[in-house]
């Protein structure tokens, strides 16, 4: 097992990262959460991984955080969601939404992410709502309460003016991550994410 890698970031991409520790450069997928804390080429950096073996394949996946490896091995865990689900996930949410909405039996967040459906939404959260409270993942009660419902109405509003998913996503985490203990509603956040779009 790979816990986890710290060497040289040789590229960098939004999907995949590839680090060289020793002279060794290792391929890493990994959520867009990750891509965008991570540092920039040539910097050193510290991921923490899950080596996924199957049949024909093995891939190695990074987080920035323990808390998203946490999260990433507990989805897997479940059945019908693989690695680039998981991944995909991680990369459509944070660790705190992704939890507020299993937490609180959300369903229907779930399914608004790439590729979930409502069997597969409904599985997550009768497979993991017990077992999220035994896991320890660091996120703060206020964070889960009616945060994801702010966050996907911004998106929406963003999405409506013509941003991409992609575009939306990034601007929303620099948005929380500047301004989390200010923004209160819907309004607030897609002001500060305007602020952020490139």
């Amino acid at each position: 097992m790979i816990y986890a890698l710290k060497g040289r970031l040789a590229e960098k991409n939004p999907t995949t990262l590839v680090v060289d520790v020793g002279g060794v450069s290792y391929e890493v997928s990994v959520p867009l959460s990750t891509y965008d804390a991570i540092g920039a080429v040539n910097q050193e950096v510290y991921l923490y991984t899950v080596l996924v073996v199957r049949e024909d394949d093995m891939q190695l996946y990074g987080f920035s955080t323990r808390d998203e490896r946490r999260l990433f091995k507990l989805l897997t865990s479940v059945n019908g969601i693989g690695p680039k689900t998981a991944v995909g996930l991680l990369s459509s949410a944070s660790v705190a939404d992704l939890c507020g909405f299993i937490s609180s039996g959300n369903s229907q967040g779930l399914m608004s992410m790439p590729g979930i459906g409502r069997k597969t939404a409904e599985r997550v959260v009768l497979e993991l709502r017990d077992k999220l409270e035994k896991v320890e993942i660091a996120v703060a009660a206020d964070e889960l309460q009616g945060r994801e419902d702010t966050r996907f109405s911004a998106i929406d509003a963003l999405l409506a003016l013509g941003y991409s998913r992609l575009q939306s996503e990034k601007a929303l985490r620099e948005a929380l991550k500047r301004d989390a203990g200010v923004i209160r509603t819907v309004e607030e956040l897609v002001r500060a994410a305007l602020k952020e779009v490139k």
